[in-house]
């Protein structure tokens, strides 16, 4: 068993986070124009001469010394191997990503199962005034994080390293679930869903992010009829999106209209008693949701296979409370045989 921090995905409800002590959050610059140099002059011991090298999220020259010259591109978080990595070619970015109320990021891949999926990525420090409520994660690896404070931050899943924040969305309630989702079956442009309230102020309800005007709006879709606590969601690569609620007992997980939010097909009830879902997260992987809870206490992962609707338990006992959880559009959609 992988000895996590602690994880959080979906929601876990703020009254019961203890924020840690303020600390300026941390950036990286937004695309600039190239310059002459990365001054001061940086040897770098896999800068080749006259090779491209990756520093972070930009492509940069190597001098004829081996030190960093100028930098070629800035890319979008997916730079490998001297080169900007194209939508799912990033190693790793299909598999499912979890996040604890530590901050602590981990890969979880669902190809190690029965065997430990969890793999420690970094501690992140985006925001450490407060803590995290959800995570999506978009096609070329970076997370985006929902903090209780209401801002959303990126960091990207290679090395957690935190990007320029993005603030609280305006419009937005204070806490909110997240998921891409493509924008069809056969186009890999995808797209920010939302789901919060309700509170004094925000009914529940769908939404989308809308990034094309500072600053970034929430998009009201339609309300969510649905009773129960705002629900987490995830993307699929054909253009779905499923949400898991938090009660009555384990949740429920149920797809959601992406136009009307209203619900479509199949409710899957999650098995066993709980007397209350205190954090929880959600993701699909290959035809499985995969749904991390603390509940009573007690935190797990169950997995409920969408075609036969088969329920088991797949860790248990975890050390973590996953708070977030996010997967990309990359992933697989069918599940695999045995």
């Amino acid at each position: 068993m992988l000895v996590l921090a602690v994880v959080v995905s979906a929601s876990c409800k703020p009254q019961r986070e203890a924020p840690p002590a303020e600390l300026a959050p941390a950036t990286v610059p937004a695309a600039q124009t190239p310059t002459a140099q990365v001054a001061p002059p940086v040897r770098a011991t896999s800068c080749q001469p006259g090779a491209r090298t990756c520093v972070r999220d930009d492509v940069v020259q190597c001098r004829a010394d081996g030190s960093l010259g100028d930098k070629l591109e800035s890319c979008r978080g997916a730079c490998r191997d001297g080169a900007c990595a194209d939508t799912c070619a990033l190693q790793d970015v299909e598999l499912i990503y979890v996040i604890d109320r530590n901050g602590v990021l981990f890969s979880f891949d669902p190809k190690k199962l029965p065997e430990d999926p969890f793999r420690r990525v970094a501690t992140l420090e985006c925001d450490t005034s407060s803590t995290v409520n959800s995570m999506a994660v978009d096609r070329v690896g970076i997370a985006w994080l929902g903090y209780h404070n209401g801002k959303i931050h990126r960091a990207s899943i290679i090395d957690g390293h935190c990007s320029a924040s993005i603030g609280a969305p305006r419009g937005a309630p204070k806490t909110f679930g997240m998921g891409f989702v493509t924008d069809g079956p056969k186009t890999n442009t995808e797209r920010l869903f939302l789901a919060g309230g309700p509170d004094d102020m925000h009914p529940r309800s769908l939404a989308k992010l809308d990034l094309l005007s500072p600053p970034p709006t929430w998009s009201p879709v339609a309300p969510i009829t649905i009773e129960g606590d705002h629900p987490e969601l995830t993307g699929t690569g054909d253009g779905r999106v499923y949400a898991y609620f938090p009660s009555p007992g384990r949740g429920f997980v149920q797809e959601l209209d992406r136009r009307t939010a209203k619900p479509v097909g199949t409710r899957w009830n999650l098995e066993g008693d709980a007397g209350h879902v205190s954090a929880y997260a959600f993701a699909q992987w290959g035809g499985v949701f995969y749904v991390f809870t603390t509940a009573d206490g007690k935190s797990s992962v169950r997995a409920i296979h969408m075609k036969s609707g088969k329920q088991e338990v797949v860790r248990d006992g975890l050390p973590n409370v996953i708070v977030g959880a996010g997967v990309s559009t990359c992933a697989p959609l069918l599940e695999r045989a045995p």
